[in-house]
């Protein structure tokens, strides 16, 4: 026999693997449509009428596919999920003899939309998509009469605050040129036995009607409001939470004689709620829905305290001890120390006020003499600052400063004048300008003298 080469019997190997990888991936996707995967099987059922969608589907989108022989082509389509439209792609099945693929729809019903599946029915199978083909036509618009076929989005939020005398009209949606466009709120008078009921849209003859706003009769019964689409089911239902087991706060007291009365507190305690002693079943006890009273039975020793009710498991209470001890003298002992403790604080409190209140009025004291002895003083200092900002303002005074400017312009001529008649060692002028200087300095001082009184009395 011939002996073959180890590195033939691989290569051999490597190349039919390679042709099965080939062979495989030239095969379509191609999935069965008589059994749809759960998340098409969850949308071929009836859904309630408040699932559905209320406005149109969008345009199909554009797949370019190679034809394949033998098999048909099933166009994507649109579909309604978790309130929004969600695309479905689309996929190959086998062709079926003597039948042809109808595609699904969506329909008008109403004022929503339902989607009628599709399926295999009589006739040739139609010839596949080429990829040069063009896009398949969109969906059929609504007719064209003027009207939404479409709900309106929801209303917008609207600020605002109450006016004596007026109603506020809230803003709506209005269809204006083939799109719906939000017309905002305003004010108006009130009308004397009257109230506003505000503009809605109704569904009608597979369109939308706008019935404006109007004021009625306040007697009048307001109309019933338009339903409104349910929220999808996302399983996140609300959950009231409530504690329904009992439950122990406290207990009091901790330790007593034999016969003494043990009062738990707490919340949810059934009436069939039983008290146990250390296992034992304690008789007597009252049992309140968030109370019981119990007394320690006799011939009892110290202790677990516990509950059990019903269903429920047993509840621990707590270790009580029994021991000579009056619980109710000891209480009256702790209620008088606390009686006592809060009179001490309110002692300390008092001494802290008055040590206050003295501290503040000796220097309301101080304060006060600081004001005597500072009185003459101040009335001195405002005095002199009322003089001063007096003597200014008559300074200040147009007749006061032209009769400075005159007297100034006199004594600087009286000035070089003397000068000149020095010079030229003329003695009796220098005379005559120092009677004229004598007689211009007197008149300056009247003319300011009777200034200052006139200012007085105009001011």
């Amino acid at each position: 026999m011939r002996r073959v080469e180890p590195w033939l019997i691989a290569i051999t190997a490597v190349l039919g693997i390679a042709a099965g990888a080939t062979s495989s991936s030239a095969q379509p996707n191609v999935r069965d449509h008589r059994t749809p995967p759960p998340a098409e099987r969850d949308h071929r059922g009836t859904p309630p009428t408040a699932d559905l969608p209320r406005e149109a589907p969008p345009a199909p989108r554009e797949e370019r596919i190679e034809a394949r022989a033998g098999f048909a082509w099933i166009t994507g389509r649109w579909d309604w999920r978790a309130g929004k439209w969600d695309w479905i792609p689309g996929h190959w099945e086998r062709e079926r003899a003597g039948k042809r693929w109808n595609q699904g729809r969506w329909d008008r019903q109403g004022d929503h939309w339902r989607y009628v599946e599709g399926s295999w029915g009589d006739g040739a199978a139609p010839p596949p998509p080429d990829r040069h083909d063009p896009p398949p036509p969109p969906a059929p618009a609504p007719v064209a009469d003027g009207r939404p076929h479409e709900a309106p989005p929801p209303p917008r939020e609207e600020r605002f605050e109450s006016r004596a005398g007026f109603a506020w009209i809230r803003g709506r949606w209005d269809w204006r040129a083939g799109k719906w466009d939000w017309i905002p709120g305003h004010w108006e008078r009130e009308r004397a036995g009257k109230h506003w009921r505000d503009a809605r849209w109704e569904s009608r003859d597979g369109g939308y009607v706008l019935l404006d706003g109007e004021w009625v009769d306040a007697s009048a019964a307001p109309p019933p409001p338009p339903p409104e689409p349910a929220a999808p089911d996302r399983g996140d239902h609300h959950r009231e939470w409530k504690l329904d087991r009992p439950m122990v706060s406290s207990f009091w007291p901790v330790k007593g004689k034999v016969g003494s009365r043990i009062v738990i507190r707490g919340r949810n305690f059934a009436e069939d709620t039983v008290v146990l002693w250390g296992g034992a079943q304690v008789t007597g006890a009252k049992v309140e829905p968030d109370r019981i009273v119990v007394a320690v039975p006799a011939g009892a020793t110290s202790g677990t305290l516990a509950l059990r009710s019903g269903r429920h498991r047993e509840l621990t209470v707590g270790n009580y001890e029994v021991a000579n001890y009056d619980a109710e003298a000891e209480a009256r002992r702790i209620a008088e120390d606390e009686h006592r403790r809060a009179e001490q604080a309110w002692a300390e409190r008092q001494k802290l006020l008055a040590r206050d209140r003295a501290a503040r009025q000796a220097a309301i004291e101080q304060h006060h003499r600081e004001l005597a002895e500072s009185r003459e003083r101040r009335r001195t200092e405002r005095m002199a600052a009322l003089r001063a900002k007096w003597e200014a303002a008559f300074l200040a005074d147009p007749d006061t400063q032209s009769e400075l400017t005159l007297h100034a312009q006199r004594v600087a001529e009286l000035a070089r004048m003397r000068e000149v008649a020095e010079l030229s060692d003329n003695g009796k002028l220098v005379i005559r300008i120092g009677v004229a200087q004598s007689r211009e300095d007197n008149r300056h001082q009247a003319r300011m003298t009777a200034l200052h009184d006139g200012f007085g009395r105009k001011s």
